[in-house]
């Protein structure tokens, strides 16, 4: 049954903030939240005193564990200190999903409906120091399923999704190359974000097809690039939101992986994730009343490549199966009839742990997307009415749907 949001208070988003996002990046933690946050709340035509909300997907700690497991992500209480805030009634900091930033909107979102807040912050850092190796495995002992993995070299992320990666290649007669048809568009959306860690280096086919590999047939374009940066969105009410200078996206419906369904996460089969994958897809689209052909703008979780064809297969945008052939340059471009990851996602614009799926799909709703907005004069989609964003790897992921109107 489709959410049925109190009259006039359908959260929707008003205001969004980033700060550049670079490899290795001068300053701290707190100076860029400090500078999303402010950015965000400018946008949305408020003060910081109007915000009495702070929701934040803290977890997990996934980067550097050596040199005393240095933290790269920032938690509430870390955020309550680097804005002089007023008037803040309400926080939430979830642990989980795992890189689901999705969680924070919605928890915003239903924070908002019930009233518990009237303007909500929802923020996500990123954080690398230079001179560690991300995830570097630093001890010297590997028990249970870790001994027939970790000691071969195959840890958390992309190593992990190799397996079903060549499952899915098998399966349907896939090949690696095709996967160059997203890796490189993600790139060229970076180009038009002034923001990702790639603009200004656009990489081409040869650069993809000749790059070293991590984990095969995955090489290292494949795996997003842990960055530092912040980004931030300003959520309200659709009675308050009127008076703000450009309200849009409207949260229609949310939902959640059901993890409780698969036990094996990344590395679960290939027929595991599918369905387990296809029971969010299903629940998302129930809660919101729409279809996948409902479905204009189009952000999936990209953290590593081959999640992109399953999502887009388990939203129903693709075949089961032929993602492969889906997901090429022509229907999937600024200027195709369906665009995805406008910003660059996580391989273009660097890892936030998919919150630039978030920001952006905020920009596009509320028409500040600059020259990536949709719908493009010299595109073939003709309307931006509906939403989807997701984001997170299999067995942890969130999602939310929202409208122009």
């Amino acid at each position: 049954m489709p959410i049925q949001w109190p009259k006039g208070k359908r959260p929707v988003f008003v205001g969004s903030g980033s700060t550049m996002c670079r490899r290795y990046f001068d300053g701290t933690k707190s100076h860029r939240a400090n500078e999303a946050a402010l950015m965000a709340i400018e946008d949305a035509g408020l003060s910081v005193d109007d915000i009495d909300g702070i929701y934040i997907w803290a977890d997990p700690n996934w980067g550097p564990n050596q040199r005393g497991d240095i933290k790269v992500w920032l938690d509430v209480p870390h955020m309550m200190s680097v804005v002089n805030w007023n008037n803040i009634k309400h926080w939430i900091q979830t642990d989980s999903p795992a890189a689901g930033s999705c969680a924070g909107p919605q928890l915003a979102a239903m924070a908002l409906g019930a009233g518990v807040c009237n303007y909500a912050l929802v923020i996500r850092t990123g954080h690398h120091p230079a001179g560690v190796r991300y995830r570097q495995v630093s001890g010297r002992m590997a028990s249970g399923a870790a001994s027939m993995t970790t000691v071969y070299g195959h840890g958390v992320g992309g190593s992990g999704q190799a397996i079903t990666y060549q499952r899915y290649l098998a399966k349907y007669g896939a090949k690696r190359e095709s996967m160059a048809g997203y890796v490189l568009n993600a790139h060229r959306n970076a180009q038009f974000n002034p923001y990702a860690v790639w603009n200004g280096r656009q990489i081409t086919y040869d650069d993809y097809i000749n790059s070293r590999l991590i984990a095969y047939p995955m090489c290292v374009f494949d795996n997003d690039m842990p960055v530092d940066g912040v980004q931030a969105v300003v959520m309200t009410t659709e009675d308050r939101a009127k008076d703000t200078p450009h309200p849009g996206g409207y949260i229609s419906g949310i939902a959640a992986i059901p993890m409780h369904r698969s036990r094996g996460g990344v590395t679960d089969s290939l027929e595991g994730l599918e369905e387990m994958n296809d029971w969010q897809a299903k629940n998302l689209y129930e809660s919101a009343g729409l279809k996948p052909e409902d479905v204009d703008l189009k952000h999936v979780y990209d953290g590593f490549s081959p999640m992109v064809w399953m999502w887009l297969e388990a939203f129903g945008f693709a075949p089961r199966g032929e993602a492969h052939l889906w997901c090429q340059p022509e229907n999937i471009a600024l200027e195709g009839p369906h665009p995805l990851n406008t910003a660059g996602g996580n391989l273009g614009n660097g890892r936030i742990h998919g919150m630039t799926n978030v920001w952006e799909t905020a920009n596009q709703m509320m028409g500040t997307a600059g020259v990536r907005q949709l719908p493009r004069p010299d595109g073939e989609l003709k309307k931006l009415d509906v939403a989807l964003c997701e984001t997170g790897p299999f067995g942890s992921a969130s999602s939310f749907i929202c409208t122009r109107e």
